[in-house]
């Protein structure tokens, strides 16, 4: 019995001692493996526009491939290349499809998501997941600019619209930060939480997005975490701009880390978010109120 017992307490003391060994969760990426991300969401989205509401479902699925090149110290350059971006959109009034792997198509959108899909991008990220910076973006613009060669005058204004949205840097960055952007600053243990920040920029929105996260156990290697997103529009500088967007919420995930390359497996999360954009057009003003449910799964 006392053995039983002896035995019991040393299991527990154990597991008590786990909990509280401090683990340095960092990028310990394979020099020249390719990774992939495959991230899928599917939103309902609620407008309502002059007392008039109708619902738009929306899917996006973008595969992002990429590699190291090489580590300095703890600064990584990594190859970056966007495999899909695909989007569908279905509503009452229209439906929209937009793929990158059309590379025959005549819609300029999807010329220059081809041309984006293409080409690679070189970032500099630490092993701590912060971005640093772009090492060749001005060739990749440039190489995904060739595109307007094969684009009607007619059409061309309008991918000039489109492709300022697309290839703006801030807006490129949006499409890689967020992958990386999710690891503590210093060591944790089981119980422990920490926060990151980062600015989600697409189209005419830019949002401030706050993630915390809590680290609740650790298992064959496998890291169990959970936490909530905090998003918010950020009012927009351009005294110009045709639409104003006024959107918060926030969403709860939950997440699979392999803790000893640092990367997420898989995370899944939920979220609701609501507000509402002003359009302006000429001398008038319409005033669309949104709610929107979402859903999104990530996996490496």
């Amino acid at each position: 019995m006392k053995t039983f017992i002896l035995s019991v307490f040393m299991a527990f003391s154990g597991i008590s001692m786990m909990a509280q060994t401090p683990v340095e969760l960092k990028f310990n990426l394979e020099k020249g493996k390719v990774y992939t991300i495959k991230n899928i969401s599917k939103q309902s989205l609620q407008q309502t526009v002059n007392g008039q509401s109708y619902t738009l479902d929306i899917y996006s699925n973008n595969v992002v491939s990429y590699k190291v090149l090489q580590q300095e110290n703890d600064i990584m350059d990594i190859e970056f290349k966007f495999d899909t971006i695909e989007s569908k959109i279905s509503s009452p009034m229209f439906n929209k499809e937009t793929n990158s792997a059309k590379s025959g198509s005549n819609d300029p959108t999807e010329k220059i998501m081809n041309k984006m899909s293409t080409y690679k991008i070189i970032a500099k990220i630490s092993t701590a997941g912060k971005f640093i910076d772009f090492i060749n973006f001005g060739k990749f613009k440039d190489s995904v600019m060739f595109v307007f060669d094969s684009i009607p005058d007619t059409k061309k204004d309008m991918a000039r619209k489109v492709a300022d949205a697309l290839l703006k840097e801030s807006t490129v960055k949006s499409m890689i930060e967020p992958f990386f952007a999710y690891l503590p600053d210093k060591a944790v243990k089981i119980g422990d939480t920490w926060e990151t920040s980062y600015f989600n920029v697409a189209n005419n929105l830019s949002m401030v997005v706050l993630n915390s996260y809590a680290l609740k156990g650790i298992e064959n290697n496998m890291a169990t975490i959970s936490g909530q997103s905090d998003m918010e529009s950020m009012p927009s500088n351009d005294p110009s701009a045709q639409t104003l967007q006024e959107i918060k919420g926030s969403s709860t995930f939950d997440s699979k880390m392999d803790v000893s390359t640092g990367l997420i497996l898989k995370n899944t999360s939920k979220g609701h978010y609501e507000g509402g954009i002003k359009v302006k057009n000429n001398n008038s003003e319409v005033k669309i109120a949104m709610d929107s449910q979402s859903e999104i799964t990530m996996t490496k």
